[in-house]
């Protein structure tokens, strides 16, 4: 079955959609946009979530500190990088901090592959494609403009771990019930 993230929580209200949904992952972003969220905010959201769904921090390169402050406070459990992080970086994340990493992909970061837990291709911002890439069949994540209307072609043109949502599932900036709703019997069913 493929999995899903919604990403881009930002308040109780989204965090009590994910927990009436049950995605297998949810998103905090700590990188600057219309979904950053501060340490403190995070918190609350991640006490608000069912304890057994991952948070997934979203950073651009991102101090190591403020990944291990996230971590050692159980916000996250899973950290993922859309930056210019290294392959050292994305190693004493896994082995420091004991928690896995997507690491988001794009041309120049094709050599990464092997030095994450799973990979992520964001379409917006990359013209990388699953036949570009090796050992992907059980870690890839499909990202950028995903809605119900497209999810299922991207699923099939991809044939990915998950998925990854966030504006997606929006209106006016706000995660809404119903397209949450419908993405997950879509994704669902696959």
């Amino acid at each position: 079955m493929v999995k899903i993230k919604i990403c881009g929580i930002t308040d109780l209200k989204e965090a009590k959609i994910i927990n009436q949904f049950k995605p297998d992952y949810f998103g905090l972003v700590f990188a600057s946009g219309s979904h950053l969220v501060d340490i403190n905010n995070a918190r609350k959201i991640r006490q608000e979530v069912d304890a057994s769904i991952p948070a997934v921090g979203v950073f651009v390169n991102a101090k190591f500190a403020l990944i291990k402050q996230l971590v050692d406070a159980k916000i996250i459990q899973i950290a993922q990088l859309h930056g210019r992080e290294s392959a050292e970086d994305i190693k004493r994340i896994r082995t420091e901090l004991k928690i896995p990493v997507i690491d988001v992909i794009n041309e120049d970061k094709l050599h990464r592959n092997s030095d994450a837990d799973y990979l992520m291709i964001d379409a917006r911002t990359s013209r990388v494609t699953k036949n570009q890439l090796t050992q992907v069949d059980s870690n890839l994540f499909v990202a950028g403009g995903i809605n119900p209307k497209n999810a299922q072609k991207a699923i099939d043109e991809t044939n990915p771990f998950a998925i990854d949502v966030s504006r997606g599932v929006e209106v006016d900036g706000k995660k809404n019930i119903e397209l949450i709703r419908e993405i997950m019997g879509i994704v669902h069913n696959n």
